[in-house]
């Protein structure tokens, strides 16, 4: 790939800075002003997100196809057509999509969380309080474990503490918090398909946004549990009447209630708890989410 010429590699920076800055019209038309010298995936992309931020959906959309013609392998882009769009549901995010929502804000991540109010991790550990005496004796894998935020919640719980993302950045980040024993970088699926141990519970906060259709979570999480092993997790929660799993426009997946009790169950885990609660606000609208706690049943 030939090199950006400097001109427009200051004008992506200048956009960028803007963009992350809270300036979305400001940042699109710098956007604009590189894609009058011609077609640039990057600007489009750029240009795209800034529209979305702008309420601007439909221009939002057709900036993004620009950018997929341009790029035709670019699962990120794909997705993102795909959120807005509605014509397709994905089984989950791409990777590269994942990595490059959350290794670009590794830095500024938690930060990120705080101001929206985010409770995922809170949730979770009410559900575990409820029911855990409070003594080292479980092998946790914390999934999308990200910078870390179950890890100090839970290390009291845990004579092994292991966490799993796809980010280096963000593993970077939870390794300096000095709470996991080990920590991965792997996908989910492939990772639950040769895991290094048999785990007492899976924490899962904030992942199944990224991962739609959860038969298959259910599916090997159950093979490589102990008896009895647990499953604590989250959801973003859609109303009954919604379809079991939705694309939202923010580009991360809903499932219903009915949805994941019937995953679990077909899996072999029963519903030990589930609090309905809200998962974060976000301009200004509260998320609403829901904490499960899923036992794994004996075959």
């Amino acid at each position: 790939m030939a090199p950006v010429p400097p001109v427009l590699d200051s004008l992506l920076q200048q956009a960028w800075a803007a963009q992350t800055s809270g300036r979305p019209a400001e940042a699109a038309a710098i956007y604009r002003r590189i894609l009058e010298r011609g077609d640039h995936a990057p600007a489009w992309l750029g240009l795209g997100q800034c529209q979305l931020d702008l309420q601007q959906a439909d221009q939002a959309l057709a900036a993004f196809r620009r950018a997929a013609a341009l790029l035709p392998d670019s699962g990120a882009i794909r997705h993102m057509v795909d959120m807005l769009a509605g014509d397709r549901l994905p089984d989950r995010a791409p990777d590269d999509y994942v990595l490059w929502v959350f290794d670009g804000h590794a830095d500024s991540f938690d930060a990120h969380l705080a101001a929206l109010g985010y409770r995922g991790p809170q949730m979770i550990a009410a559900l575990a309080a409820a029911a855990w005496a409070p003594q080292p004796a479980r092998a946790i894998l914390d999934l999308g474990c990200g910078t870390g935020l179950n890890g100090p919640v839970f290390r009291p719980y845990a004579h092994r503490l292991d966490g799993l993302d796809l980010a280096p950045r963000m593993l970077g980040q939870a390794a300096r918090r000095g709470v996991y024993d080990h920590l991965y970088k792997a996908e989910v699926h492939a990772f639950l398909r040769r895991p290094p141990a048999r785990y007492d519970a899976i924490l899962s906060t904030d992942v199944f946004i990224y991962i739609g259709r959860l038969e298959g979570f259910f599916s090997l999480s159950y093979q490589n549990l102990t008896d009895n092993g647990e499953i604590l997790c989250t959801i973003e929660l859609g109303p009954p009447e919604a379809p079991p799993v939705q694309l939202m426009p923010t580009g991360r997946f809903r499932q219903t209630d009915a949805y994941i009790r019937a995953c679990a169950a077909a899996a072999g885990f029963a519903v030990a708890q589930a609090e309905a609660a809200t998962l974060r606000v976000e301009q200004g609208r509260p998320e609403p989410g829901c904490a499960y706690r899923f036992i794994r049943q004996q075959g």
